[in-house]
């Protein structure tokens, strides 16, 4: 019942418009969306972000091959050099200075096991080793027998980079190995004599410097090219490639030259 004096209100009642689907999704994913943000920025502000990159000595892409000798070759006695090639690195000489991510220099091992100790120098208690910055290194005096020659990637302060990069070759230093260098530039060879023991197992390492111009190395009974003693692979340069075969057991001097070019040729000597 309402008095005379007060007026009688009537209360109004708006309906809320009916949701249909895709509006309860939409706004299910707004109040996740926001949610997510707040986590993020709680996260951000009391540290807990992804940790942090170890300073300096770690790398993934650095990488060494040993290019010569090949694994398990047969290499003269006396000096051995071996040839390597460094990729997504810089070498630089250790001077003292920090470390620093993606420089350092070579370690070359003769007979030695490769260091793995991250936080020693890489000194190898037993055998030989050497500290380079560049990429061959020429071991003296090897004597004959089984050897196996290694190169590692370190840091500036000698350290082994990690992760661990190396390579090791086993290879046969052989008394009656005899190595021969052999070039071929402007279509002429820089030798005009090649002199061996009879019956050495030969390794010629063969670079033709002639770009585009295919060239290769046969040894021949004689000038006739007949009957042949080795033939080796024709290749075009700029390119090099070892070949190996076993000299004549007979002394003697035989003939040698490029079968596509015979007039760069030259005497093969036998002792």
């Amino acid at each position: 019942m309402v008095n005379p004096g007060e007026r009688y209100i009537k209360p109004l009642f708006i309906p809320l418009p009916r949701m249909n689907r895709f509006s309860r999704l939409l706004i299910l994913t707004l109040v996740i969306g926001c949610v997510a943000l707040f986590s993020g920025a709680v996260a951000q502000e009391y540290g807990s972000g992804p940790a942090a990159t170890p300073a300096g000595n770690e790398t993934t892409d650095a990488n060494v091959t040993i290019t010569s000798p090949l694994a398990f070759a047969s290499v003269a006695v006396g000096n051995v050099t071996v040839e390597v090639n460094v990729t997504n690195f810089t070498l630089v000489e250790p001077t003292g200075q920090a470390n620093a991510a993606g420089e350092g220099h070579l370690h070359y091992y003769l007979d030695a096991p490769v260091p793995t100790n991250e936080s020693e120098p890489a000194i190898p208690e037993t055998g030989g080793y050497v500290v380079s910055t560049n990429l061959s290194h020429t071991w003296e005096n090897v004597t004959a027998g089984e050897h196996n020659l290694s190169v590692q990637v370190v840091n500036n302060d000698h350290t082994p980079l990690i992760p661990l990069t190396f390579e090791t070759v086993n290879v046969t230093v052989d008394g009656n190995a005899t190595m021969v260098n052999i070039t071929a530039q402007d279509n002429a060879f820089d030798l005009d004599t090649i002199t061996v023991p009879a019956g050495a197992n030969v390794t010629m390492a063969f670079d033709n410097r002639d770009d585009g111009i295919p060239h290769n190395v046969a040894v021949y009974t004689d000038a006739s090219a007949v009957e042949e003693i080795f033939v080796g692979e024709i290749i075009a340069g700029p390119a090099g490639t070892t070949y190996t075969f076993t000299a004549p057991s007979d002394p003697g001097t035989y003939y040698f030259r490029c079968d596509v070019h015979p007039f760069m040729n030259g005497d093969f000597v036998v002792e």
